[in-house]
């Protein structure tokens, strides 16, 4: 069964492909050609398919916590948020990883192939030490947000393309950090008329996470209403906005994942919420499953196909921490893809 928006639903997931990114010779700011491996993963009810990546290296690979689809949906570029908070002192910072999304002659997902990968350059010159927590592409260049700041950088370029993160970003956006250590600014997609939608993390208690919409130099303080945590968004085709939400449930729980659909009237004015409104943002849940087969969901993208409209989702394995204390629940990196609207 495939997703689609106009009643409650479990989308289907489909199989994706797989990132195998092996340990890699740093050339400068960028790696050696990276390999491609995968298997096979049990998904939980309600989920038709899916891939686990698998590593060789998670010193070198991993932590994907940003992703990008190009619009018809032939590539990927996901983003390493291994951070200078990190308890792990030697892991490679700032990662970039470009694939080619492969398809079979019916239109269904087949694989994916490398292209290459490398680390982000900072404002300075160097090699970003980390933090990285979500992208978007706003016809000017990528723009990027951060886990322990409020600035937004962009790599600016005419067309989307990973030769842009060797150049110096500039700050596009430079707002008050909200939240600190490891509660940053999660989530950035590029609204339809080029305005920039940016969620916080929040506490776990906190029934809000606040919400920034940017159009140029002026900022709309909002409030986002949820008891999830979000962890990334993007842009559907006609406007509307879906929100991925998780949060780990502790033990052999798992984790809660789940996907919001927001109107695009919501953030326009138009709609339930207008201008200088105390009234929170709230979405409607289209996604909600809990499963401890499920990991830590942090990046999602739009995209469209022969007339379909995908979504790709990636978690982040935070360098597979638990294997360090021989914890009985290593994380996984997740690769999927939704259909909508079919």
């Amino acid at each position: 069964m495939t997703a689609e928006l106009n009643k409650p639903l479990i989308p289907s997931l489909l199989l994706s492909a797989s990132l195998l990114l092996p340990s890699l010779l740093l050339t400068g700011s960028a790696y050696a050609e990276p390999l491609f491996s995968s298997r096979a993963w049990q998904a939980p009810d309600g989920v038709d398919a899916a891939i686990e990546v698998v590593h060789s290296d998670t010193r070198t690979s991993g932590g994907f916590s940003a992703l990008w689809v190009s619009p018809n949906c032939e590539r990927l570029i996901t983003l390493s948020d291994y951070s200078q908070h990190s308890w792990r002192s030697d892991l490679t910072r700032s990662g970039w990883f470009e694939a080619e999304i492969n398809f079979d002659q019916s239109g269904n997902l087949e694989g994916v192939t490398s292209i290459r990968s490398g680390q982000l350059t900072d404002l300075d010159g160097k090699i970003v030490p980390g933090a990285v927590e979500s992208m978007g592409w706003d016809g000017r260049g990528f723009l990027i947000s951060f886990d322990d700041r409020g600035d937004i950088y962009r790599y600016a370029g005419s067309e989307p393309s990973t030769d842009l993160f060797a150049n110096r970003p500039v700050v596009a956006y430079q707002g008050e950090n909200l939240a600190g250590i490891n509660r940053g600014l999660e989530a950035l997609t590029v609204l339809a008329d080029g305005r920039i939608f940016a969620l916080w993390e929040k506490s776990r208690r906190a029934k809000h996470a606040a919400a920034w919409l940017i159009s140029g130099e002026q900022t709309e303080q909002l409030e986002y209403e949820t008891d999830l945590n979000p962890s990334g968004a993007t842009t559907l085709a006609d406007g509307s906005l879906i929100i991925l939400e998780r949060q780990f449930l502790g033990g052999d729980s798992g984790t809660h994942v789940r996907l919001v659909h927001l109107p695009e009237k919501s953030l326009n004015g138009s709609g339930e919420v207008l201008k200088g409104s105390d009234k929170p943002l709230k979405g409607r849940t289209v996604f909600d499953v809990r499963s401890k087969l499920l990991d830590n969901f942090e990046g999602i993208s739009a995209c469209r196909k022969d007339g379909r409209e995908l979504l790709f989702a990636i978690s982040d394995n935070n360098g597979d921490w638990p294997r360090v204390f021989q914890g009985s629940n290593p994380q996984s990196t997740l690769l999927l893809m939704i259909e909508l609207n079919r």
